[in-house]
């Protein structure tokens, strides 16, 4: 096996009761997508990257996202965290949560927090979280996946993400958060 392929599969893994879904194997040009808790080295990094972005705005503690990240460190179950890495550097981060946006707690699972370094931008690593993300819940039998952003809504429109029309409370926000879902193909 080469060195870049499949990083995730030389560390310790959680035991699931059915083979695993694929969600990316590394090769020259792409990112290595695996499970936050098959290899948590890099935990520190992950949770500085998602405190900085959206835990210090809502003056959330670097130990609050700790704890949060530290509940998705399973693979059968949500909610769950997928890490990306780009020749062997960790690169990007997304989760995969029953809730996300409190105006619409009966639809879900929800894509969350997807992050990508600055350095590693401009590479594939976003996108290819995202369609880790659509893999990741097939698997678990979710038939569609929803995500809300407020700054991002060209690149999900970009993957094919449908974009759905704001309700009564969303319109209220500042800023208003535009959602979107995506089948997975269940």
């Amino acid at each position: 096996m080469p060195v870049l392929t499949r990083r995730w599969l030389q560390w310790p893994k959680l035991r699931t009761a059915r083979a695993r879904p694929s969600l990316g194997a590394s090769a020259e040009g792409c990112p290595d997508i695996g499970f936050l808790a098959d290899d948590d080295r890099h935990f520190e990094l992950f949770a500085g990257w998602l405190h900085a972005q959206w835990s210090v705005p809502r003056g959330e503690s670097l130990e609050t996202r700790r704890l949060a990240l530290r509940a998705q460190m399973r693979v059968d179950r949500l909610p769950v965290a997928l890490t990306a890495y780009w020749q062997g550097s960790p690169a990007g981060i997304v989760s995969l949560r029953r809730h996300d946006l409190q105006t619409r707690l009966r639809v879900g699972p929800w894509l969350s927090a997807l992050y990508v370094d600055e350095a590693m931008r401009g590479r594939g690593i976003g996108r290819a979280l995202v369609d880790a993300t659509l893999r990741l819940a097939a698997w678990l039998d979710h038939p569609e996946v929803w995500l809300f952003t407020t700054d991002r809504a060209t690149f999900y429109e970009q993957l094919g993400w449908e974009r759905m029309p704001p309700n009564p409370e969303e319109r209220r926000q500042i800023p208003e958060p535009e959602v979107f879902r995506h089948p997975t193909g269940v």
